[in-house]
């Protein structure tokens, strides 16, 4: 099981060719986390809502499990999910998804 930390931190050293499937979905979910929605010129729908923040965090929290799940479904499908848990700052009012990757599966084309 692989933890991801939505903070950014996998895009620092980005790979543009990734040995394997496993490094390719590790970074297509750190950009998933990373891009806000309506950011990407040909995919609007690529990411996490804008219209979220500012809004108080336990609401922010139950509508982000369900869009990083629909997402990664969508534009990572080879992905298998565990767990969705957030690291909060309640001072500086910063979400951070953590994300459990429990494997990822071959899909044929």
């Amino acid at each position: 099981m692989e933890i991801i930390r939505g903070d950014g931190t996998l895009l620092n050293d980005i790979d543009l060719a990734p040995e394997n499937a496993h490094q390719e979905v590790l970074q297509n979910i750190a950009v998933i986390l990373d891009t806000i929605q309506k950011e990407a010129p040909m995919l609007r729908d690529l990411g996490i809502p804008g219209d979220i923040y500012g809004r108080p965090l336990p609401v922010v929290e139950n509508i982000l499990v369900g869009y990083i799940y629909d997402q990664i479904e969508t534009y990572e499908p080879r992905a298998l999910l565990g767990n969705i848990t957030f690291e909060v700052d309640h001072m500086t009012g910063k979400i951070t998804p953590i994300i459990e990757l429990q494997g990822v599966r071959e899909i044929e084309q």
